[in-house]
């Protein structure tokens, strides 16, 4: 197995993905072949599904990470028809969903599919994500426009806030971060994961570069750093030939070892109280009780966004290109 850190040159493509864009730079390659993508985006009700794309447009939809399992519809389906049309595949998303491909995959077309799968934190119940959704709507009083997991914009790469659009006015929140990174809502299958370990069910393992600001800080400027683990020659060989227009570097694997490459996390003790508790009272009760901001971070952080509103996007871009 070898093991690189990547990021797009591009600076405005790499903001479009959540961390260094590697998904964007090797799905353009298969694009430019004729073949399909497969890939985690949402439907019109914000609900994470899995998705087929045959052209830019329609990939990048699938870009940016989304902390919730998609539903897989009708997706395997369609793989394997493009796959017995002849057609090139790259199909991507949470280890088990790459296993059911490849369990899937017609006899013989095995050669037209190349799998790529996001080194998975775990994903929580989604009756969690609905809950969430219906309770921004309720705070902000209309319909969700925009959903982003991570804004790397304003915040950067290495701080967690997701950003909804309502009404046309962006509010930022850590609550569902914060739900997400307890672990305490994750699926029951999440706590016995299979998959958690280096030995891999993809061509390609990707995820966040998280220790590149300790372990390569040259690499680091907190606008996304991949890191990418070569599993197999299919994957080595799509992989070098996406990385036109991308820095990289190999890197030693154990200075970037997470921890869902060495086991599943450990069920919370408080698991059963938590839930318990969540039946029990509303959303925004639960809410209340264990993640309200602090009022002065909230004074701080509105100041901070007011001034930065206040100087032009363009100086931002040149100080972006300047790091």
């Amino acid at each position: 197995m070898k093991s690189y850190i990547v990021k797009q040159k591009d600076l405005n493509s790499r903001m479009l993905s959540r961390s260094g864009g590697i998904f964007a730079a090797i799905s353009d390659q298969v694009l430019a072949q004729g073949g399909v993508i497969y890939g985690a985006g949402m439907d019109k009700n914000f609900n994470v599904v899995h998705k087929r794309a045959v052209n830019a447009t329609e990939r990048d939809e699938l870009r940016g990470s989304k902390y919730v399992q998609s539903d897989m519809h009708n997706a395997y389906r369609l793989a394997c028809e493009d796959l017995k049309a002849g057609r090139l595949v790259l199909f991507t998303g949470t280890p088990c969903q790459v296993d059911g491909i490849k369990a899937l995959c017609p006899k013989g077309c095995e050669e037209h599919l190349v799998c790529m799968d996001i080194v998975c934190h775990g994903v929580p119940s989604p009756r969690v994500w609905n809950d969430y959704k219906a309770y921004v709507e309720q705070k902000y009083h209309g319909k969700i426009e925009k959903i982003d997991f991570r804004n790397k914009e304003r915040f950067g790469w290495s701080d967690h806030w997701e950003t909804v659009t309502i009404n046309g006015k962006e509010h930022d929140s850590q609550v569902y971060m914060k739900m997400f990174y307890e672990h305490t809502f994750l699926r029951e299958a999440c706590y016995v994961c299979p998959y958690k370990n280096l030995q891999r069910i993809s061509d390609i393992s990707i995820a966040d570069a998280w220790g590149v600001e300790t372990a390569n800080p040259e690499f680091d400027d907190n606008r996304g750093v991949s890191l990418v683990l070569i599993n197999t020659q299919k994957g080595e060989k799509w992989f070098l030939d996406s990385l036109q227009g991308c820095d990289f570097k190999e890197c030693a694997l154990e200075k970037y070892m997470q921890e869902p490459l060495k086991g599943p996390f450990k069920k919370p003790d408080n698991t059963e109280n938590v839930w318990k508790e969540y039946n029990e009272v509303s959303f925004g009760k639960f809410v209340k009780n264990h993640y309200k901001e602090p009022f002065l971070s909230v004074v701080k952080r509105s100041l901070k966004r007011k001034i930065k509103d206040m100087i032009p996007k363009e100086f931002w871009n040149r100080l972006r290109r300047w790091r």
